[in-house]
C-alpha cells in the first residue's frame, strides 16, 4: 500500500502527494455481515483527493460497490482512464471534480 510503505504515490494515477484512504466498498454500504471488510486492507486503496473526487462525482456507492469494487476494475473504467491522462498531463491540478451530468440526473 503506497501510504504504509511512506511512497506517497497515487494508486491510481501514480502521481506524488497527499494521500485519502478510499474504500473499494464504501463504508456505507457494508452491511453488519460485512462489517470485517470495512477496515480489511483488501479493501483500501491510498489515492489522491483529485482522483477519489472524480470516483465519488462518477459514481454512486451502490454502483461503486457492485462495479467497481477492485482497484483493476476502476483503472479500467474508460472513465478513469480518461481522467487519469488528464491528470497526469496537469499534475498541479488540486481541485474537485465536478459531478457527472450522468450522475447528476441520477439524484
Amino acid at each position: 500500500m503506497a501510504k504504509q510503505d511512506n511512497i506517497q504515490r497515487c494508486e491510481l494515477c501514480g502521481l506524488e502527494c497527499e494521500l485519502t484512504k478510499h474504500h473499494l466498498i464504501p463504508q456505507s454500504r457494508i452491511r453488519n455481515k460485512y462489517k470485517e471488510i470495512k477496515e480489511d486492507p483488501s479493501n483500501i486503496i491510498w489515492i489522491c483527493r483529485s482522483c477519489h473526487d472524480q470516483i465519488h462525482s462518477l459514481w454512486d456507492e451502490s454502483t461503486l460497490r457492485d462495479l467497481y469494487n477492485t482497484k483493476d476494475k476502476l483503472l479500467a473504467a474508460p472513465e478513469m482512464q480518461k481522467f487519469i491522462k488528464w491528470k497526469i498531463k496537469h499534475p498541479d491540478f488540486n481541485g474537485h471534480s465536478k459531478m457527472s451530468n450522468d450522475r447528476k440526473s441520477k439524484r
